[in-house]
Order: structure tokens, then C-alpha cells, then sequence
């Protein structure tokens, strides 16, 4: 058996049907984040335990678009404990922690990702946006979510809420490759979600350019003459963003 082949196979083949399954949708969130723009309205991302990553991956670094704003406290990421993250998606009272931390306004985007698409924070902050008119694009897995029942009184899932629905193909549980019949490993909803995630603000970044429109983007850092680029992009947009969380934030005291 060769566990590293099967791997790559199980991806290789999952990526082409995420591809293939999602292609519409990619657009269609392109379009969306690409109105949100022009509208002057602001792209967040959200997301607990494993899923944060995805938001992670948009932000501040190379080759991403400098408008991207996390959702992502410390306690909602495995860097303080392993099962913090677990405890706090499954309460939907950390919404009233999120409202009260971030500014998210009618006409903004959340990007939320959730494999699983169940748990009470999640379900509870996207209803509590969507009455704010927040528009969501969800990534996540809709043979786990579909085939699994809420954590949230609503009994809603994270797509049957989402505007716009991208399946990032993850098979329930998420690993894919068996090792025996009681080890499956390799999952693949991190690569997968990322992979979606970067398609769809490259292609809003390409309708900004076609369109004449300015579309900030990181340079790596490790390349001549960035950081003087990158520095200019954080002072305008990512600093002067923490600076409004951090006014907000003093004047409800």
C-alpha cells in the first residue's frame, strides 16, 4: 500500500470535481465580492477550528487581495488549546462576543467556512447577519452537512442560509483514505476551501482590473522592493481597518 499515492489521487480527483461542480458559483461569488467593491461595502471571512484557516489563507500575504478582513479571534483556532475551538462553535452565545468585537454592516460580504456547516455560532452569527443584511458565501461540505443535524435551535444548516453555496467535495468526516477499517486520514476540506476561496477573489480581482478599478494585492515579502509595497498597502488598508475596531471598540465604553 502506498498511502502517498492514494492521497494524491484521492485530491487530484476531488479537486476536478470541485472545479467542475463549483464553476457557476465561483462566478457567481466573484460578482458578488465585485459589487461589494464597487459599493464601497467591505469582504469578511469567518470561520472556527480548522475552517479559520481558509480566511487565514486570504489574508495579508502574498498575492492576496489587501481588502480582506478575518473574523478570527484567537479562541476560535486551535493556537491556545486543541478542543477550545470546540467547545466555543458549539455556543451560540459567542455571537453577542463577535457583534460586539466587529462592525459588520448591511451590503458586507461574509465569507463563512464550515465542513460541517452545524454548529451553534456559526448558524447563530449568519442568522443574526443575514437580518442585518449581510450577504454570506459559505464554503462547505454538503455530503457532511446534508447527512448530519444541526447543533442550533433553528435546526438550520450553514447552507440552507448561505446566499451563495460553494461544496468544497469533502466526503462525511471529512479524511478519505482508509488505512485499515478503523484509520481513514487524508482530508482534504482545508486544500479544498482554500483552493475555492482563492478562486473566487481572483476572479473578483480580475473583473476590478478589467474594469478599471484599483485591486490592492501583496507581493511576497521575501522579494526586492515589497516591503516598501506591502507597507503602503497595510498603512491604507489593514492598519487603518484595526485602527476603526479599535475607536469602535472605545467609544461603547
Amino acid at each position: 500500500m502506498d498511502f502517498a499515492k492514494r492521497y494524491y489521487e484521492f485530491l487530484e480527483q476531488t479537486l476536478r470535481n470541485v472545479y467542475q461542480s463549483n464553476k457557476e458559483h465561483i462566478q457567481e461569488a466573484a460578482d458578488l465580492l465585485y459589487q461589494t467593491q464597487c459599493n464601497n461595502h467591505t469582504i469578511y471571512t469567518f470561520g472556527t477550528g480548522h475552517s479559520h484557516m481558509i480566511g487565514q489563507d486570504l489574508y495579508a500575504r502574498a498575492g492576496g487581495y489587501a481588502k480582506i478582513y478575518p473574523i478570527d479571534e484567537i479562541e476560535l483556532s486551535l493556537a491556545t488549546h486543541p478542543t477550545k475551538s470546540t467547545q466555543i462553535e458549539r455556543m451560540a452565545e459567542y455571537a453577542n462576543v463577535l457583534e460586539h468585537l466587529y462592525d459588520v454592516r448591511y451590503g458586507d460580504v461574509v465569507i463563512v467556512t464550515s465542513n460541517s456547516g452545524r454548529n451553534a455560532l456559526v448558524i447563530e452569527y449568519v442568522l443574526r447577519l443575514r437580518k442585518k443584511g449581510v450577504k454570506i458565501i459559505a464554503i462547505t461540505s454538503l455530503k457532511h452537512s446534508q447527512n448530519t443535524e444541526s447543533r442550533h435551535k433553528s435546526k438550520k444548516r450553514l447552507f440552507e442560509l448561505a446566499d451563495i453555496v460553494l461544496d468544497n467535495q469533502a466526503p462525511l468526516g471529512d479524511a478519505g483514505v482508509a488505512i485499515d477499517e478503523n484509520i481513514t486520514m487524508g482530508p482534504v476540506s482545508t486544500i479544498t476551501g482554500c483552493f475555492l476561496s482563492q478562486c473566487m477573489i481572483g476572479s473578483m480581482v480580475e473583473k476590478l482590473k478589467e474594469n478599471g478599478m484599483d485591486a490592492p494585492v501583496f507581493r511576497s515579502s521575501n522579494t526586492d522592493g515589497a516591503d516598501a509595497y506591502n507597507q503602503a498597502l497595510f498603512d491604507t488598508y489593514i492598519l487603518k481597518k484595526g485602527n476603526e475596531y479599535e475607536s469602535l471598540n472605545e467609544s461603547q465604553f
